[in-house]
């Protein structure tokens, strides 16, 4: 079973395009400090799918996000056939982040120029057993195509994770994407950042990947948005013919 977050429409995003330039300080809690981070996020996420590298992704975790710099490949050779042989090059562990590095942030190049995810299944059941606190960044062959895959146990199985995932790619509309994964910014979290817990590290990305919040938050600007437009309308008498006008 996995989860992804939703992809809005372009007309969507507009709508909460409109919603964030009206929204007062009351109601919302983004500071121009996050605003920037996001900013910067979503400009690395549009070269990742541009470069057809991991620069801009490095980029992103060791200065943006403020993860601690790791090189280190993980090699494949008492791993199961099965897994082994969808993927393109040894996975790196390129980002760590918390008290003692505990927490890893994984990159892994299939075969495939697709997202199998079966494939991801596959390399992420293997990972867990080293790496249970992790985030997985998937590539495709030719690194065009990323996946940033979070684990969150299945309260109905406890012994299959739910894989929540965001899409970034050539055709991706990436604010939403780039408004969660500023989530990500352990500085947000502690300052100190030697000093965050590993649990804290988890509930931030777990809220990052909340498929319910970024949906709720959707349909609660967007209801917001109509109800705008519908008072704007004119020429009808009845709330009925403006409110279909409006849907329309």
């Amino acid at each position: 079973m996995y989860l992804e977050l939703p992809r809005l429409s372009e007309q969507g995003l507009i709508a909460l395009e409109l919603e964030g330039q009206t929204m007062t300080g009351k109601n919302t809690n983004i500071t121009a400090a996050n605003k920037d981070v996001t900013a910067s996020v979503q400009r690395l996420l549009e070269a990742l799918s541009r470069q057809k590298g991991i620069e801009p992704l490095k980029q992103l975790f060791w200065s943006k996000l403020n993860y601690e710099r790791a090189n280190q490949p993980l090699s494949r050779r008492t791993w199961s056939e099965q897994p082994a042989k969808v993927l393109f090059e040894d996975p790196l562990l390129f980002a760590t982040g918390g008290k003692n590095n505990r927490f890893h942030v994984l990159y892994i190049r299939l075969t495939s120029d697709q997202l199998p995810i079966g494939d991801e299944r596959l390399v992420v059941n293997q990972l867990l057993k080293d790496h249970l606190d992790a985030l997985f960044i998937f590539s495709n062959k030719s690194q065009n195509r990323w996946h940033f895959l979070n684990t969150k146990s299945d309260d109905k199985n406890n012994n299959r994770p739910l894989f929540r995932r965001i899409t970034i790619g050539p055709e991706e509309q990436l604010r939403t994407a780039s408004e969660r994964l500023a989530m990500l910014n352990l500085a947000d979290i502690n300052p100190n950042l030697s000093n965050i817990s590993v649990p804290d590290i988890l509930k931030r990305h777990e809220q990052a990947f909340d498929v319910e919040a970024v949906t709720k938050k959707f349909f609660e600007q967007y209801h917001l948005v109509f109800k705008r437009v519908e008072l704007l309308i004119q020429g009808f008498s009845d709330n009925e013919s403006n409110r279909l006008f409006t849907h329309s």
